[in-house]
């Protein structure tokens, strides 16, 4: 993601005109775990609904809007219809160009002679009149405001200046998402709604008005994907619209998961049977990984046959995911933890009296989860000479290669928590050297100390992201490794109410609050550079944790509390 100061102004935007009606409400969502259904709630729109075109924009509607969108017939926000203008796109924040006509600059005629004769009756009469409606058009120009936005172009260039930068870990001319939708987006109905609803939800926060329009455009978009009006040949701009369309549901209504649309995303990507190698279907299920671990933790998800993500060059170099980054294998089974997790405790949660089942439901998860510890403990760092560099000044190897690191200590902080076997039968006083590395059990640790080894790994993970600047697109995937560490930031009161204070700076209390301190600053920052109702509530969730932490509530567990709250929502 960069800097928004690289990109279009921000003083750009506040060019936007809309009328329309009032509509800045939240948009009910339903309860957590029970994703409403996508299919039967769209918002229906007519194509020809002129009134809906007029309190969209500010332009008269006499005056056809040209479109850049030459090769299918779609109608653009509202019911307007757009014409071909032979693919030019003019700049959505400039100033509607005035009108122009031909010029008479003098009412005599100049003889072939030098001689000045006076004009013929006809044409007196002809240039009074061309002078009469030149004098009508500049008035007419007068009055039209030069501030004047087409809001499907404006939106479509903002997704493309703004949107995918802040949507991915790195972005540069072979980011082959950003590709697709180059190359697709004039010719798919469902592409083109699509980044409608994503470019309009990230400017909701400074103008609520569109708002509204997110919500139309992501049901048309809907609407296209149901009715699968696409050729054969834009298969993949079908099955990008769909997992842009599922991922980004909780932009408009934060809890809304939508793991119906990552079930339908993944059927789509069987239909396409591009064959292997072919970088399309690497980057699909990529993104599928990436989706399906984000929904693993909050939703009873099944395992999905998705092909291997491994994606190398002719050079045998690691390619970057947009989403993933280097961290594809990491991401696989980070899912397979939250999968894990997710059944086991709500299996476990509703047991009044234990019986035989519910000792062979533990032993089978325990086992489980032993072996994803071994995985992770065996990963190793790829050389930075092996991963093929992407081209963005923003995110450099090395972000990448800390996120892998982080993901990794991430996933055995969420396996020592909820299966603490795991822990026992490695635990020695803290030592981050042997983290990856275990040595013999030493002792039997006493769950204070068990809470003491779990602080002090969530605050190395959260040393790694403070190495990674915030100018990083890396930012983009951070939010899921702040919330999963965020419960083991435990600060107990006795340690800080002792007349002396803290012993020394290396205390961890001190640790522990310095790095809530640097979680809260980040995610404000990023919810200030993307300004949706869902980065707030991670937000929220945060404080709720910490919340009950200093109140003195045991087993704290992030999980837990945001089924609570009901915040669970897309955390990456």
């Amino acid at each position: 993601m960069q800097s928004l100061s690289q990109q279009n102004p921000s003083s750009d935007v506040p060019t936007l005109e809309i009328p329309g009606e009032d509509e800045t409400g939240q948009y009910q969502a339903g309860p957590w775990l029970n994703s409403p259904d996508q299919w039967g709630s769209l918002t229906v729109i007519n194509p020809l609904d002129t009134d809906a075109t007029a309190s969209a924009l500010l332009i008269p509607e006499e005056q056809p809007t040209p479109s850049p969108v030459p090769s299918w017939d779609c109608t653009d926000l509202n019911g307007m219809a757009w014409a071909d203008v032979g693919g030019s796109l003019p700049s959505p924040f400039s100033v509607i160009q005035q009108l122009t006509g031909p010029q008479i600059l003098q009412t005599e005629l100049v003889s072939s002679r030098g001689e000045v004769q006076p004009l013929s009756p006809m044409s007196e009469a002809l240039c009074q009149a061309v002078d009469t409606r030149q004098s009508q058009r500049e008035d007419q120009v007068e009055e039209i405001p030069r501030q004047i936005l087409h809001i499907p172009t404006a939106l479509s260039e903002y997704f493309f200046t703004e949107v995918i930068p802040l949507y991915c870990v790195w972005d540069s001319k072979s980011n082959i998402m950003r590709s697709i939708v180059e190359n697709m987006w004039q010719s798919s109905g469902a592409l083109h709604h699509t980044i409608q609803s994503m470019a309009a939800a990230c400017l909701s926060e400074t103008f609520p008005h569109l708002l509204t329009i997110a919500r139309q455009e992501h049901s048309l978009a809907l609407e296209y994907v149901k009715n699968r009006e696409e050729f054969p040949a834009q298969k993949q701009a079908l099955t990008l619209a769909m997992t842009f369309l599922g991922h980004t549901s909780s932009w408009i209504s934060p809890n809304n998961l939508a793991p119906d649309m990552y079930r339908t995303s993944c059927k789509m990507l069987e239909d396409m049977n591009e064959g292997d190698g072919n970088p399309a279907t690497s980057f699909f299920a990529g993104t599928m990984d990436y989706w399906g671990m984000l929904l693993a933790y909050l939703t009873d998800s099944e395992e999905s046959d998705v092909p291997d993500t491994t994606s190398a060059s002719q050079t045998n170099l690691i390619e970057p995911h947009p989403y993933c980054g280097i961290s594809n294998q990491i991401i696989k089974v980070l899912r397979s933890i939250g999968l894990l997790i997710f059944r086991y405790r709500k299996q476990m949660s509703n047991i009044g009296f234990m019986t035989e089942r519910h000792v062979d439901i533990f032993r089978d998860a325990l086992r489980h989860a032993r072996r994803l510890e071994r995985v992770l403990l065996a990963h190793r760092l790829p050389d930075l000479s092996q991963i093929q560099d992407p081209g963005d000044p923003q995110t450099s190897l090395i972000h990448m290669k800390l996120m892998d690191d982080a993901y990794r200590h991430t996933g055995l902080l969420q396996l020592y928590r909820v299966f603490p076997d795991l822990l026992i039968e490695r635990y020695a006083p803290w030592d981050k050297t042997n983290i990856l590395q275990p040595v013999p059990e030493t002792k039997i640790p006493s769950a204070e100390e068990r809470q003491v080894w779990l602080t002090e790994l969530a605050l190395h993970v959260i040393k790694i992201l403070e190495e990674i600047p915030f100018e990083s697109r890396t930012r983009s995937a951070q939010p899921f490794i702040m919330v999963a560490v965020s419960s083991e930031l435990v600060i107990k009161s006795e340690e800080t109410s002792g007349n002396g204070g803290f012993a020394c700076l290396d205390q961890l209390p001190l640790r522990v609050s310095k790095a809530r301190k640097f979680l809260a600053s980040r995610l404000a920052a990023y919810t200030h550079i993307l300004p949706l109702q869902k980065t707030r509530a991670i937000s929220q969730l945060i404080n709720h944790i910490w919340s009950a932490l200093d109140a003195g509530e045991q087993h704290v567990y992030w999980l837990d509390m945001a089924y609570q709250k009901k915040l669970g929502t897309m955390f990456g």
